[in-house]
């Protein structure tokens, strides 16, 4: 109880000053498999996956994963806004990002109050590509692009 009592209070938090989507169907394009692969040398390579599933109207359930790395994933809407919860291994806790600013191909969550990331930002290239880019307060980011794996539902 404490814990939930914990994010409720840091999504109270987090200020948000941008126009915001209506609904989580205004982000119905993220859903289904993507991926991306990245040499790292000449015999190995990165592959980055992400998936996301639409749960009901208001929950996408999604999973991240890399060669070392998992995350669970979820998008809620409640309360008339947007949240992206991220859990990861190294975290006791889900952390909370709140939707900040949503355009039709593009919206980006925020979470002053984290170490790393602040920010993350999903941008649709087209119907087949997206572009992830997290990034922090100082100069400290990444971006990585990723490609529809053929055959995933986007509902």
């Amino acid at each position: 109880m404490t814990k939930f009592i914990f994010v409720l209070f840091l999504l109270a938090s987090i200020n948000a000053n941008a126009y915001m989507c209506n609904s989580l169907s205004d982000l119905n394009w993220l859903l289904g498999e993507w991926k991306t692969q990245v040499k790292q040398d000449l015999t190995n390579e990165l592959l980055t996956t992400e998936t996301w599933l639409k749960l009901s109207d208001k929950t996408f359930e999604g999973f991240g994963k890399t060669a070392n790395n998992i995350e669970s994933l979820r998008l809620l809407e409640m309360s008339d806004e947007i949240f992206y919860l991220a859990k990861v291994s190294h975290n006791p806790s889900p952390i909370a990002f709140k939707l900040t600013a949503c355009k039709s191909n593009a919206f980006i969550f925020e979470n002053e109050q984290h170490d790393f990331p602040n920010t993350i930002e999903y941008k649709q290239i087209n119907s087949n590509a997206i572009q992830v880019k997290v990034s922090g307060k100082t100069e400290k980011s990444f971006t990585i692009q990723l490609y529809r794996v053929k055959d995933s539902v986007n509902d």
